[in-house]
């Protein structure tokens, strides 16, 4: 066999599974090379132990187009504590370390969303993507495609002034050739970029993609020009690069479907617009956590999120994986936040043909107005992001169902449920909780569920008037009569300590670790330290959430000393970072202090989600 002599790219870890009937950790490390090249045997090590390497053999999923796509399965016995595991291949820059947990131990998660620099931002204005200095579950957006059309090969084709010819323009095997490459060296040139490319080859990841993983708005526009030579053709050839740099699977090996990766929920049908089954992940993060990345793009159209068939897989899969008082959370990646301020007036007005209609001539005679109309099929620029939003006026009877179905399931399973967002380029939290009519205490209630919104790792955040917005459109919502909604008032400080009155959502960079509290301080300990690193001016107050809509956050620790008021929520009341309660996790946002500063520094802004009593 002949050494690696050339990497294109990588390593890339992935994570697939831990199985604890045989206590092994599972995943897989993946390169690319030009094609001839055979790369050698991967050899194993733990770091303290001077046994002999285990040597793992590679396997080609792909080759075409002049590169190579190699996987290496990767198997580890778990023993009681974490470790430090490292690999090397021939390659010097292809060597590495990742560390696997003990058999007992929760994983240590980071969550980060909107992964590169959407086509407007000026990179000159940010000092790259340094947030990744400090440190997997990639929530969409993990590359950006959006320059295909301003730089790419479909420079031409977006520059056509009308949607009709636009949508008639052929997908020839030229244009598909070069989008092939154009998709592949994107990822390439993103993928070995510093320092990215270290977190990807020492921390193994799982991915769920968005639209920019494909293209700006994809699924979201009208049906009749998603399905248009050059929208099919697109959503064809970024899910193939998709699945090859974010799963290490070809999409077209048959064994992808028939024989899948253990932790893949396959569809039962291809998508509209991508002729491909959705592919969601099951695993776990730990002994009592459970994750599930439901797959919310390929089945996508402006009326419909996802089939219903695919949410019965869900709860299938998760009756066989959830179990009754062995897990305590169960956390819920989408791409686009689920709890969520509403914008119904704008979308009726970005839709009104009293609005779109004079301004679309005033912006073909005049250019007035030219930002707000998208490149594709000549709707409202915005449209397409608010189409996008489960509570747009078109999912929201889909995203209802969906939010009660979860409900159901925690108290079926006694789990506390919390999901995963980005999308949105601002750090939040979104809630259900318990009516506080029903007075039931946060930690009994089945109903809380935390939506955890971190976006942008990399990509610019909106102006503060955006976030100011969405703070005043921070309304207590009702769901149905057990169930209200809001956002949680977390921010109370800006990034350089100054105070803030708008704390519901933060306009600046930011990804969030998830940790399992160990519980081993005691109620004083934990009440004199109190949380080490986050800033207590940042944890919520001791007012209490009020019924007239007021929105304010309780420590679980009062509530335990003393109880509430009749006015104030127990339920939408969140604990302060620290918390005691066995097996809670705390949360933690990481928020950039200066885009400029090249070192990445953050603050962090903290609180927990204990685990559901019954």
């Amino acid at each position: 066999m002949s050494t690696l002599s050339t990497l294109t790219c990588g390593p890339l870890l992935r994570y697939r599974l831990i199985d604890y009937d045989t206590a092994t950790w599972n995943g897989s490390l993946l390169i690319v090379t030009p094609t001839g090249i055979i790369p050698s045997y991967l050899k194993l090590t733990q770091s303290t132990e001077l046994t002999s390497a285990h040597v793992v053999v590679p396997l080609c999923i792909f080759s075409g187009e002049g590169h190579s796509f190699w996987r290496y399965p990767l198997s580890i016995r778990l023993s009681d504590e974490e470790r430090k595991i490292k690999y090397e291949l021939d390659e010097p820059e292809a060597n590495g370390s990742f560390w696997i947990p003990g058999k007992d131990q929760t994983m240590r998660t980071m969550f980060y969303s909107c992964n590169g620099f959407s086509v407007k931002v000026p990179h000159d204005a940010f000092a790259g993507p340094v947030l990744w200095k400090d440190s997997l579950s990639g929530g969409g957006d993990q590359i950006y495609s959006d320059r295909v059309a301003v730089t790419g090969p479909l420079q031409s084709w977006s520059k056509e002034t009308s949607p009709k010819r636009r949508a008639e323009t052929p997908f020839t095997e030229q244009m598909s050739k070069d989008l092939d490459d154009w998709y592949f060296w994107n990822y390439i040139d993103w993928y070995t970029t510093s320092p990215y490319r270290e977190a990807l080859a020492s921390i193994p990841g799982i991915n769920i993609w968005d639209d920019h993983d494909i293209i700006d708005g994809y699924g979201s526009y009208k049906d009749r020009f998603m399905r248009t030579p050059i929208f099919l053709g697109i959503g064809k050839i970024a899910y193939k690069y998709y699945m090859l740099f974010q799963h290490h699977t070809n999409p077209d090996d048959k064994d992808t479907t028939a024989t899948p990766d253990p932790s893949f929920v396959v569809g039962n049908e291809p998508g509209p617009y991508i002729q491909y089954k959705s592919i969601s992940l099951s695993t776990n993060l730990g002994p009592r956590t459970v994750f599930y990345g439901l797959e919310c793009r390929v089945e996508r159209t402006r009326e419909r999120i996802c089939y219903e068939s695919t949410y019965d897989q869900m709860f299938l899969r998760l009756e066989d994986t959830v179990k009754k008082g062995i897990t305590k959370h169960l956390v819920i990646l989408v791409g686009v936040p689920i709890a969520y301020p509403r914008l119904v007036w704008l979308e009726g007005l970005l839709s009104s043909r009293f609005f779109t209609g004079p301004l679309s001539l005033f912006n073909k005679i005049f250019g007035v107005g030219k930002g707000l109309f998208n490149k594709f099929d000549g709707s409202s620029e915005l449209l397409d992001d608010l189409d996008d939003h489960w509570c747009a006026v078109h999912h929201k009877r889909e995203r209802n169902a969906f939010v009660r179905r979860l409900q159901s399931f925690a108290e079926h399973k006694a789990v506390r449920i919390t999901i995963l967002s980005g999308d949105v380029h601002l750090a939040s939290v979104g809630r259900f909780y318990s009516s506080p009519r029903l007075d039931i205490p946060q930690n009994k209630d089945h109903r809380y569920m935390v939506n955890i919104i971190s976006s942008a790792i990399t990509n610019a955040p909106p102006p503060t008037a955006v976030a100011n917005l969405m703070h005043r459109r921070n309304k207590i919502h009702i769901l149905d009569r057990h169930t209200h909604e809001n956002l949680m008032a977390l921010f109370r400080e800006t990034p350089e300590g100054k105070k803030r009155t708008k704390c519901a959502t933060m306009p600046a960079r930011n990804y969030v670790i998830i940790t399992e509290h160990a519980g081993l301080m005691n109620q004083s300990e934990s009440q004199e330290n109190g949380p080490s690193e986050i800033s207590q001016q940042n944890l919520p107050n001791e007012t209490g959430a009020q019924e007239n809509g007021e929105s304010a956050d309780l420590p679980v620790a009062k509530s335990e000393r003393g109880g509430v008021t009749a006015k104030e929520n127990v339920s939408a009341a969140a604990p302060a970072m620290g918390t005691t309660r066995l097996y809670a996790l705390d949360v933690a946002f990481k928020v950039e202090i200066n885009p400029k500063d090249s070192e990445g520094r953050t603050k962090s802004y903290g609180f927990s989600i204990p685990a559901l009593e019954v």
